[in-house]
């Protein structure tokens, strides 16, 4: 996640739509109960996809997906 320790994905919404053959979930939930909600897909550069693009209260997951921190 964008806080520089890994998080493990506790709980998914419905899927919304399908991204190279993965369901995208409406929102996640990591094990520290924080909510993120689907954002946009990742960009990718010549490297690959490129970390620089997400904003502190957004993470990165496979196969390309940001989801913004939901405000409490």
């Amino acid at each position: 996640m964008a806080d520089e320790e890994d998080k493990t994905i506790v709980e998914q919404g419905p899927s919304i739509g399908e991204y190279r053959r993965e369901s995208i979930p409406e929102y996640i939930v990591d094990s520290s109960g924080v909510r993120f909600e689907f954002d946009r897909i990742a960009l990718e550069g010549a490297g690959g996809l490129e970390p620089s693009q997400l904003a502190r209260n957004e993470c990165l997951i496979a196969p390309g997906l940001i989801y913004r921190k939901v405000s409490s």
